[in-house]
């Protein structure tokens, strides 16, 4: 890989379009995976809800959150404000499902988070 300061701005936008790619075949195979363990009946009840969907935010968060935190430790290119957002709502939702924490709690703590990262990520952005 080369600098991020030599990469032209084509070169970004292809690396951004290979990681927004790599994050859905994630999604989509997890996805996959909660629908067929629900057709077959193996997946745990989770706090109150016997239904499939809790589970594709559990897997979701942590994936996002993998994928986020190499791309900042890396020299891939840094992870948008956008990206961190959306992991942060998986994440809240999934803790939110599994510890059977009322959605306001967890619908407050996501918006503060969201509009910290926004905040901060602006003000860091050099002109």
């Amino acid at each position: 890989m080369t600098d991020l300061s030599e990469r032209t701005e084509r070169d970004q936008k292809n690396e951004a379009k290979r990681w927004d790619a790599i994050w859905w075949a994630g999604a989509l195979i997890w996805i996959g995976l909660a629908l067929a363990g629900e057709a077959i009946d193996i997946l745990p009840d989770i706090g109150d809800s016997s239904e499939w969907w809790p589970w594709i935010f559990i897997g979701l968060g942590p994936w996002s959150l993998i994928l986020n935190g190499y791309r900042f430790v890396s020299d891939a290119l840094n992870p948008s404000t956008w990206d961190w957002v959306w992991t942060l709502l998986f994440l809240g939702v999934a803790i939110g499902t599994v510890a059977d924490i009322a959605g306001e709690i967890v619908g407050a703590v996501v918006l503060v988070g969201i509009g910290a990262i926004i905040l901060f990520r602006t003000l860091a952005q050099s002109d």
